[in-house]
């Protein structure tokens, strides 16, 4: 996609509306039908996503021989589409702080039931931050088994929160890598607090230990995660990594 594009879309515009803004502003004056032409749009569209534009104060037009003849606005009436955009933002950020602040006033006494189940990546992501929400300072925890999958759907994620959480916190990691995914290791290798090793293995799935915390995630078509608080789990396969970690190669 067009980096322009994208960028209008992050002000909240849609993809069909930035296309034609753009258009516009490329092409300066024009009917809809040179409109369409160009952007592939059909004419059916057209006049809805113009129509949002006018709105939002980034067309006008004049009529000549009673036909509208549309032009893009300045540019600069996209830096006021992106203020109220982010106006937007901070009210909804403060609503949903507000609504998490009452939440947590409701909770059960105990906040974390024995298991819990998370779907695709956005429950990949909420998964980690129960565990990275849980840790003390000081405390240490193993990744076993660290899927190619995993770096490359989540990499970003893991080095932008979770690592930078777990460093500042001081938390230190044991991490087993399959060989294959060497270059993602070393880059952790690197990371204050943490040890890497090296197996061969191919497998779509990880599990990582702790404190009582137990989590098994499957990176397969459809990615989902176990979060299981329970002393006996994380005992068991600390002592099932531990085995691993003495055979795995440096």
């Amino acid at each position: 996609m067009n980096r322009d594009v994208e960028a209008l879309m992050a002000a909240g515009l849609s993809e069909k509306e930035a296309v034609v803004y753009l258009d516009l502003l490329a092409h300066g004056e024009s009917q809809t039908g040179a409109i369409c032409k160009r952007t592939k749009i059909p004419s059916s569209h057209i006049y809805s996503i113009l129509g949002i534009l006018l709105e939002k104060g980034l067309v006008n037009y004049k009529l000549v021989n009673n036909i509208k003849v549309f032009r893009a606005s300045e540019p600069d009436a996209l830096s006021q589409l992106f203020e109220e955009k982010e106006k937007e933002i901070r009210e909804e950020k403060g609503k949903l702080l507000e609504s998490v602040s009452k939440l947590k006033l409701i909770r059960p006494e105990e906040r974390m039931r024995d298991f819990k189940y998370f779907k695709g990546i956005r429950g990949i992501k909420s998964l980690y931050m129960e565990i990275i929400n849980s840790w003390k300072k000081g405390d240490e925890y193993y990744i076993a088994s660290a899927p190619l999958e995993s770096f490359s759907k989540l990499e970003g994620f893991f080095l932008e929160i979770v690592h930078k959480k777990r460093v500042k916190d001081k938390v230190k990691l044991k991490m087993l890598v399959n060989k294959a995914g060497k270059d993602w290791g070393e880059a952790r290798e690197r990371m204050p607090l943490t040890e890497v090793r090296y197996l061969d293995m191919d497998t779509n799935t990880e599990y990582g230990v702790l404190n009582e915390y137990f989590f098994l995630i499957s990176y397969g078509k459809e990615p989902y995660g176990l979060l299981i608080k329970d002393r006996n789990f994380a005992d068991t396969y600390g002592k099932f990594f531990e085995l691993m970690w003495g055979q795995a190669s440096g």
